[in-house]
């Protein structure tokens, strides 16, 4: 652990509002600290993004620097180093070249974008079968993107918003206060959904594409630069979602049409024997097995 509880400070967000319990970040170290693994790559042990995302970090940047700068003189490691975060732009301070990041969003080695959630919340939610929905496809959030060029949110709008088989909603701005009424209306139109748009938005991934297979929905993930999706060693991506670079937005409707219902519950399957690595359980225990 470094010297400073400013690398360690408590994340005031309530979002996303299904969280219940620990950022993956959080977790890990959490986990890290009580199983002191043997690893090859010597863990930085820093909460990232609670830190990142505060107001005064530009502030400190410097000084939080020097620390860290510290902490790695007095912990050398000729097998380097790895760390964990989940921040859209990895992170913020500079690390020695021989670090691996596992990002949510960018860094070496793509990881799922998740939370802890020990309500359960949207597992507990009554499943419906792909006979049982009646919207082809849907989206419920912003299509802000923070001048990420091309916004892909925004092309989908564009695209897809005539067609009958599409039930896009805007819901404004980002905001990172989510009211019940905008949940309730997530939650509902992704339950009658067969797929769900799960595109980039800021960031290459997005806590959305992880809910979307929790409500019992198959996620469309959109990308444009990087296709940021993790664990393909492990995770047959073509078995499990629709996975498309931006280019193909136009094609989109065909390509759902053309699954039938023996192949979307084949992916549901399929899902449900990976789903353990989209947990911050089996994250954890993943990043180990690759770290020793």
């Amino acid at each position: 652990m470094l010297n400073n509880p400013l690398f360690y400070c408590k994340n005031k967000d309530t979002y996303p509002p299904f969280k219940y319990g620990l950022y993956k970040e959080e977790y890990f170290l959490t986990k890290y600290l009580e199983n002191k693994p043997n690893t090859k790559r010597k863990y930085i042990p820093v909460l990232w993004t609670n830190f990142q995302i505060e107001g005064w970090f530009q502030s400190q940047k410097n000084s939080m620097q020097n620390l860290l700068d510290e902490w790695l003189k007095e912990n050398p490691c000729e097998d380097g180093y790895f760390t964990v975060v989940q921040h859209d732009d990895a992170c913020l301070l500079k690390l020695p070249e021989n670090t691996i990041v596992y990002g949510s969003c960018s860094g070496s080695i793509p990881i799922p974008l998740i939370y802890q959630d020990l309500n359960n919340t949207l597992e507990n939610m009554q499943k419906k079968k792909f006979n049982e929905k009646k919207i082809l496809c849907s989206f419920v959030g912003n299509i802000t993107s923070n001048n990420v060029e091309p916004n892909v949110r925004k092309l989908m709008f564009d695209i897809l918003l005539n067609s009958n088989n599409f039930n896009l909603i805007n819901s404004g701005g980002w905001n990172p206060i989510v009211n019940k009424q905008n949940q309730d209306i997530f939650i509902e139109t992704t339950i009658n959904s067969k797929f769900a748009l799960a595109p980039r938005g800021y960031g290459r991934s997005s806590f959305r594409f992880f809910e979307i297979f929790k409500l019992g929905t198959i996620p469309i993930y959109l990308w444009n630069d990087l296709d940021w999706l993790p664990f393909k060693d492990e995770i047959d991506y073509s078995k499990l979602c629709i996975n498309i670079h931006y280019s193909q937005i136009k094609n989109l409707e065909n390509i759902l049409l053309n699954i039938t219902e023996n192949d979307y519950n084949n992916m549901l399957n399929y899902y449900n024997s990976i789903k353990h690595l989209f947990t911050v359980e089996g994250l954890y225990d993943k990043i180990i097995k690759l770290e020793t």
